[in-house]
Order: structure tokens, then C-alpha cells, then sequence
């Protein structure tokens, strides 16, 4: 569960300025205190029909988000710390397993992303101003359930209708039409 209510970014700006990958405390601060835009996407199938009204979704799937995170880096002993922390997001496997690593930010938490595996590295960059930056391309570590998450919505959760509604239900539509078309069948077919 999130806690984004705790770790808000003007009560808390410091918790936003780091990103902590498997328990350790990122160098430097993360450039202009954001991760940039990760999003959570959820994936459905619409099934139209012919000649009627609506559709009906089904889930499909909840495919891993991507982000980037640019460290922005101006000490030497900032640089001293990223030589300790670029192992966490390098892979060799002749040496070691591939593994994913665990990563918190409150952003992240608020999506549910906690564990991801690196893409790619940059190289350091001369911002300017003794600013040094490395961009950093990460992949959410999401493995596949042993169930099937497909399902289709057969309701909504049953809010309270908006004020001024009477909370009636709107006629059925496609009942309507149903009938509409019944009708003109049989004056159609009637001899």
C-alpha cells in the first residue's frame, strides 16, 4: 500500500531527491527531484458488437512500467559512492545470476513498482556548473502469475449517483432496441 500521503513531496522533499536500489541510498540527489513520467499501464480487449450500444472490456494484462532516472552527481566523494553503486544495476553473467534488484521511491510505491532490472547505463555527462548527470534506464521486474489475470467487469462498484441525479436507471438502451428490432422484424415477415 502506498503511502504517498506520508512521503508527500512538500512535507518530505528529501525522500523524493533519492531512490534507495536493494537497501542502498542512491549517490547525489535524482536531477530536479523527479524520476521522470513511469506509468502503470493496464491493458484491455474492447469487444464491439454490431449494431448496438457500448462494448464489453476484458483485462488482459498489467505489462511492466518503464522509466528513466537521471543521478545528478557533484562531489568526490559522490563519484566515490557511485563506484560502490553501479554494480547493483550492472549484469555479467559469466560472473553471477542476472537477478533483478529492489527499488523504493514513493513515486514508484504509489504504482506498485519495487523490483526492476536495468536496460541501460549512460555514460557520466558534464551538465555544467561542476553538474555531472548519468541517466539510467530501468524495466520493472514483474514475472507472470501462475493464474490467468483475465477478466471482464460485469458492474461498477455501485457509487451514489451525482447531485441533481435521481439515482433512477436510465432506460436499457439495448432492451429498446431489441424491441425496436422485433417489431420491424415481424412487420417485415408478416405476410
Amino acid at each position: 500500500m502506498s503511502a504517498l500521503g506520508q512521503l508527500n513531496p512538500i512535507d518530505n522533499p528529501q525522500e523524493w531527491d533519492v531512490v534507495f536500489v536493494s537497501g542502498v541510498r542512491s549517490p547525489g540527489i535524482i536531477k530536479d527531484g523527479n524520476l521522470g513520467e513511469w506509468k502503470r499501464t493496464h491493458d484491455f480487449d474492447i469487444k464491439k458488437g454490431k449494431g448496438t450500444l457500448g462494448a464489453t472490456v476484458t483485462f488482459t494484462s498489467k505489462p511492466p512500467a518503464e522509466g528513466t532516472i537521471t543521478f545528478v552527481l557533484w562531489t568526490a566523494a559522490q563519484f566515490a559512492a557511485w563506484d560502490s553503486f553501479l554494480p547493483l544495476l550492472k549484469y555479467d553473467p559469466t560472473k553471477k545470476t542476472v537477478t533483478a534488484v529492489d527499488i523504493y521511491h514513493p513515486a514508484l510505491d504509489a504504482i506498485d513498482v519495487s523490483s526492476v532490472v536495468c536496460t541501460k547505463i549512460g555514460n557520466v555527462v558534464h551538465e555544467g556548473k561542476q553538474l555531472y548527470s548519468i541517466t539510467v534506464d530501468f524495466l520493472e521486474y514483474f514475472p507472470t502469475p501462475a493464474l490467468s489475470a483475465v477478466s471482464t467487469p460485469n458492474q461498477t462498484t455501485g457509487s451514489p449517483p451525482p447531485p441533481g441525479n435521481t439515482g433512477d436507471p436510465p432506460p436499457n438502451a439495448a432492451t429498446a432496441e431489441e424491441k425496436e428490432i422485433s417489431s420491424l422484424l415481424a412487420q417485415a415477415t408478416a405476410p
